[in-house]
């Protein structure tokens, strides 16, 4: 997550991410999404696609990078 000066603040970024089902990380990845069960490239795209929404007009830059 890139946070840009003029764009959100970082606890209005926390708590849109918490929202989604994210939880705070340290280290490489600021955030991590913890599947309950077996997921399909269909249900990350569905979640990247609600990411996207949520933080639209935030003014954030992010990259998403999935572990199987």
């Amino acid at each position: 997550m890139i946070f840009h000066s003029e764009g959100a603040s970082p606890v209005t970024v926390l708590e849109a991410m918490r929202g989604l089902g994210f939880e705070e990380a340290m280290g490489i990845h600021d955030f991590v999404y913890k599947w309950k069960d077996r997921t399909t490239i269909a249900d990350v795209i569905r979640l990247t696609t609600q990411l996207h929404e949520r933080l639209k007009g935030l003014n954030v830059s992010y990259e998403i990078t999935t572990i199987s």
